[in-house]
């Protein structure tokens, strides 16, 4: 086809196999780069993860993975100073790769997936070889980064540079308008979701099934639902069972919540979850809980909009926004188990009409 652009998508966050179910925002990164095949020639440049190829033809896509130290690490689980050895591995072999790659073939143009460290190895290319490039935001990126004063400063410089600034969240774009000084559009995250009735979900009949997809990181909110769980009242208990799927540093500390609340009866507690199997809990169950302490527009409230499931969150970010715009779920002031448990409680007396006998 005449005049077809070449996109290179650099990002940290790609699937090492159609199955690997560790990071959502991989999987819609790879449907959003098969998208893009549709209309240009799209090169993705991303750490290894696992035992994926280094090199691959993924559909229309061209995958080029890079070594580093910490195959199989996410990044989302390095921290400092206790992973600096791997922080630095990533960010040098990420840069090494890039340069490489653009004595290969020059892109007209660089879409970086997310701010950091993705955005760090478009802007060397920029400064090299003038290859403009923009940045799609994560929450991680403003919200994590920006507390400390080095990684703050670098991603402002990051941010500057690009042509466009995207972010998967209207408050977060505000926020990244802010420490840029640059416009910043709105560009939510999604994927798509196969089949549901493919596999079935392992849930508790008679009973009200509650799920729960995401990170077991402080930030996901997953032991502040757990508390929520332990303050339902014994008649309510009898009704109820809650399926977690994630991973994440939290784990331990969730396994001894459930423990010391006693709470082991209605509470599944499970790793990572593929698309196929969110598909299948997302359909059998009753409603999806999202507890964030923070949060912008998560790719599981995006899928529990696809499924039509209705929806349990915390009043962070856009998410309430969503829900009351929308009418598809009930917002809770956000780290308040109390006021969380009572909408559930609710919810298992009056099924999906929230409305229903609340003042």
């Amino acid at each position: 086809m005449p005049n077809r652009k070449h996109i290179l998508l650099i990002t940290s966050s790609y699937p090492a196999s159609e199955k690997d179910p560790r990071a959502a925002a991989g999987v819609f990164v790879k449907d959003f780069a098969e998208t893009l095949a549709e209309r240009a020639d799209v090169t993705v440049l991303t750490q290894q993860a696992g035992d994926s190829p280094l090199t691959a033809r993924e559909s229309d896509v061209q995958v080029i993975r890079f070594l580093w130290a910490g195959k199989g690490r996410p990044l989302s689980t390095l921290r400092i100073p206790r992973d600096i050895a791997l922080i630095s591995s990533v960010m040098f072999q990420g840069c090494c790769a890039s340069f490489k790659l653009a004595q290969t073939f020059r892109p007209d143009c660089i879409l970086a997936c997310w701010a950091i460290p993705s955005g760090l190895w478009a802007l060397c290319l920029k400064w090299l070889y003038g290859i403009p490039y923009s940045v799609w935001c994560l929450g991680s990126d403003i919200w994590d980064y920006g507390k400390n004063p080095f990684t703050k400063m670098l991603l402002r410089v990051i941010l500057r540079e690009a042509s466009h600034l995207y972010a998967d969240g209207y408050q977060l774009a505000e926020d990244v308008r802010f420490v840029s000084g640059n416009p910043c559009a709105f560009l939510p995250s999604a994927r798509r979701l196969p089949n549901p009735t493919a596999i079935k979900a392992d849930i508790r009949q008679n009973r009200r099934n509650y799920l729960f997809i995401g990170r077991y990181h402080p930030n996901k909110g997953p032991d502040i639902l757990l508390e929520a769980v332990a303050k339902l009242k014994p008649e309510i208990r009898e009704k109820v069972h809650f399926h977690f799927f994630g991973g994440g540093p939290l784990r331990e500390k969730l396994e001894s919540l459930i423990a010391e609340r006693d709470i082991s009866d209605i509470v599944t507690l499970k790793g990572y979850i593929d698309a196929q199997g969110a598909a299948a809990y997302l359909k059998a169950c009753d409603a999806l809980i999202i507890p964030s302490r923070i949060e912008s527009v998560p790719v599981v409230l995006s899928d529990a909009l696809q499924s039509k499931t209705p929806l349990i969150a915390s009043d962070v970010g856009d998410m309430g926004f969503l829900l009351r715009k929308y009418r598809a779920g009930i917002a809770v002031p956000p780290e308040s188990p109390d006021q969380l448990a009572e909408v559930i409680t609710h919810h298992i007396l009056h099924g999906d009409n929230f409305d229903s006998g609340r003042k």
